[in-house]
């Protein structure tokens, strides 16, 4: 159990190696990070460390009661008879012995075909010389004691004292971990679900090894694919006693498992994929719907009953050095029935790992088209080029379509003209040049593979709704079809993981625009990368921070139908967006033709307002304006020059990034702006301190201005070599990547 000295703490109680702690003493240490892994605390110092877990455990309701009074000599003996019943004819699992299985490819496919079977297989850890055959005995957990007894194991996870940031572990020697198992008496006991595989538990993970019928895991292709599914969250050593076990649920990512017990047995009970889950009573993950014996006693001895099987329930108790395999999809409860330890209940102990098996891709790869798209393509991608051997399993290899008949040139009128450009063959100079410096709106392709992480899967919508899922953010809910042009905007705060599903359940008018990702969603900025073209910032250039020092990039999220007003942004800043899914149609006019949109100045404003795009079609002026139709489509990045007045509207469900800056060309029109603003008292103090930054200082023009035509990976930038200015100040040559 490791303790760290107070002084490593910093005054928000983190830890210099990431780790949240919620007490003085004792390691509560962080899911996920760690430096160098678990101690093996002796004497008084685990003594003090050990107390302080177990009142942690005592603090938490639900595993504090006894409700039902499940530990009592009576209940007990119920539940012990349930546990080791034999299962009904009807509901047997397929049995092999190891030796059965020959050829490991046609038994899986036999197992895998169609939604799969689960099946037992005796003799695994003998037969395949894991050292946990002889040192894990079932004498209810006393040789593992003896031997890993002083080893720390996670019992649970808990939200850190301060209320942010990733859980904390709750450690206890497993020898004091047996102890409160055969001690205590709720009717929830925490069972030891340990995943991280540092320090002193190294030792345990070398007993055992991945079964030869299930080690063929198509996650460890590559390290993007072992990504999607970490080990560190699926590979476990579970340690439980009486009144332990999970509640019905099915494991994650269509992965299959297998499940080894070595010491005391389970009862497990599993049901097909295709099984409604209330059906079965299966509330959300396996710690969900309260203490797991509830459900056993309540909702398995009724549907046990039923000689006729119309759920395909499958049943089994697991006896010592017997592997279950748990097909992907299935739904699965277990119960765990402990033998004796020197006159009183043990523990279980069994390993376990989640697995991706070849024979599952058939049925696998069309649901995982529907929810993981993004990473459906790389999954096949990297299988195809690695693993030949699957072809079989794999969709047929379509010809690539020809991209759509997109026009490079856009607009009659000289003066206001867009260019769809490849980054291949256009330099920063000439961007900067052509396009930035004369006014004239751009579209650049070919950034899309580079401009987000690997692990991201190119900041795939599957991704970031389950990693940043419970960020909240503003949704605007009245930017639909009936929105009157000067209409207040009406929002809810949500989650981004809510706004996601009602953006992909069609919400007219639903629209997540301009989130600051610095200043809310800072993480993500780890994964994005932004366009080098328009990295000079001078935004980013100033002696003193400013009110738009964090303001850029921000995240936008719209549905269907949803849409902008017609505006302009504001002091004439340039805007760039990369457009990440789906595609919007830009209506972008001339910066000179404002006049003729019908703007409308309010007193003490100095943002121009606009009627409808409806209303502004019918003028005389609209006809005059100058002005551009394109559709931006995803793995696009647009320019659009300071004071354009635009419209968009978005044709599909989309996803973008985007900001605003400052260079050379529009330095003088912002400061014009700013100077005013200031002048009349608009914007408080904060305007005035940023009109100061941006005028105190004599920006040095051409900054970065490239003549050579670089790749697309030296054509992004991280965050962080953005902020501050760093990413403007490259030497005459640009840096090798």
């Amino acid at each position: 159990f490791r303790a760290h000295p107070p002084a490593m703490a910093d005054e928000f109680g983190t830890l210099d190696d990431g780790t949240e702690l919620a007490f003085a003493l004792g390691d509560y240490s962080d899911s996920d990070d760690g430096a160098a892994g678990p101690e093996v605390a002796t004497g008084e110092r685990q003594e003090e460390a050990v107390g302080k877990a177990l009142e942690l455990l005592g603090s938490v309701p639900e595993h504090n009661h006894s409700e039902r009074g499940l530990s009592t000599e009576r209940m007990a003996a119920e539940i012990q008879a349930m546990g080791i019943e034999p299962p009904r004819a009807e509901h047997r699992v397929e049995t092999y012995e190891v030796d059965d299985i020959s050829d490991i490819g046609r038994f899986r496919a036999e197992l895998l075909a169609g939604e799969g079977r689960p099946c037992v297989i005796r003799g695994i850890p003998r037969a395949e010389g894991w050292p946990a055959a002889e040192k894990w005995r079932d004498d209810g957990g006393k040789q593992f004691c003896e031997l890993y007894g002083d080893v720390p194991v996670q019992v649970t996870e808990m939200a850190a004292g301060h209320g942010f940031g990733k859980p904390f572990r709750v450690e206890l020697p497993i020898r004091s971990y047996v102890e409160y198992s055969t001690t205590n008496q709720v009717d929830w006991p925490f069972y030891s679900w340990e995943r991280k595989w540092d320090g002193a538990r190294r030792s345990i993970l070398e007993d055992f090894t991945a079964p030869k019928a299930f080690a063929d895991d198509l996650y460890d292709t590559t390290e993007e694919t072992r990504e999607f599914l970490p080990l560190s969250c699926h590979l476990f050593v579970l340690i439980g006693g009486r009144r332990t076990g999970s509640n019905v649920h099915q494991d994650p990512k269509w992965s299959s498992a297998w499940n080894t017990v070595l010491c005391g047995s389970k009862r497990w009970v599993l049901f097909p994929p295709s099984i409604p889950p209330e059906v079965i009573g299966a509330l959300g993950d396996y710690r969900s719907g309260g203490p797991p014996l509830y459900w056993w006693l309540d909702t398995y001895r009724k549907l046990r009953e039923d000689p006729s099987n119309p759920l395909g329930m499958v049943d089994v108790v697991q006896r010592p050095h017997d592997t279950i395999f748990i097909p992907s999809g299935w739904w699965h409860a277990v119960l765990n029935i402990p033998g004796e330890l020197e006159g009183r209940p043990g523990v279980t102990v069994c390993c376990t790992r989640n697995a991706f098996l070849p024979e599952s891709l058939p049925r696998v790869l069309p649901l995982m088209r529907v929810n993981f798209p993004a990473f459906a393509d790389l999954f096949v991608s990297e299988l195809r080029s690695r693993r030949p051997d699957l072809a079989r399993f794999l969709p047929a290899e379509q010809e690539s379509k020809a991209a759509e008949d997109v026009p490079d040139q856009i607009g009659c009128d000289p003066t206001w003209m867009l260019h769809r450009r490849r980054c291949a063959g256009l330099s920063l100079a000439e961007c900067r040049r052509r396009y930035i410096s004369q006014g004239h709106p751009l579209i650049i392709t070919g950034l899309q593979g580079v401009w987000a992480s690997k692990e991201s899967l190119g900041c795939a919508p599957e991704w970031l709704k389950e990693h940043f899922g419970e960020k909240r953010l503003a949704a605007y809910t009245n930017f639909g079809a009936n929105r009157a042009a000067q209409a207040a905007d009406s929002s809810d705060l949500v989650r981004l993981a809510d706004a996601m599903d009602r953006v992909q359940q069609g919400e007219e008018g639903l629209y997540v625009y301009d989130v600051s990702l610095p200043l809310q969603m800072p993480a993500l900025l780890e994964h994005v990368f932004l366009p080098r073209y328009f990295a000079h910032d001078y935004l980013q250039q100033t002696m003193r921070k400013h009110c738009f020092s964090k303001s850029w990039p921000t995240f936008f999220l719209g549905a269907q139908g949803s849409h902008s007003s017609l505006h302009v942004d504001q002091w004439r800043g340039h805007f760039w967006m990369m457009l990440l899914k789906g595609s919007k149609h830009w209506t972008i006019f001339h910066p000179e033709d404002v006049h003729l949109l019908s703007p409308l100045v309010r007193e003490g404003s100095f943002h121009p307002k606009f009627p409808s795009l409806e209303d502004v079609q019918e003028s005389e002026g609209y006809q005059r304006a100058r002005r551009l139709e394109v559709v931006l489509q995803a793995g696009e990045v647009l320019f659009v020059p300071g004071g354009a007045p635009h419209f968009v509207k978005n044709l599909t469900d989309t996803m973008a990034i985007a900001g605003n800056f400052v260079d050379e060309s529009n330095l003088q029109a912002v400061l014009e702006d700013l100077k005013s603003m200031v002048e009349a008292g608009s914007g408080g103090e904060a305007l005035k301190e940023f009109y100061t930054a941006m005028d105190e200082v004599e920006f040095e023009e051409g900054l970065s201005m490239h003549e050579e035509v670089l790749r697309a990976d030296q054509l992004v930038v991280r965050y962080g070599d953005f902020v501050g200015g760093r990413a403007a100040h490259w030497p005459a040559e640009p840096p090798l990547f």
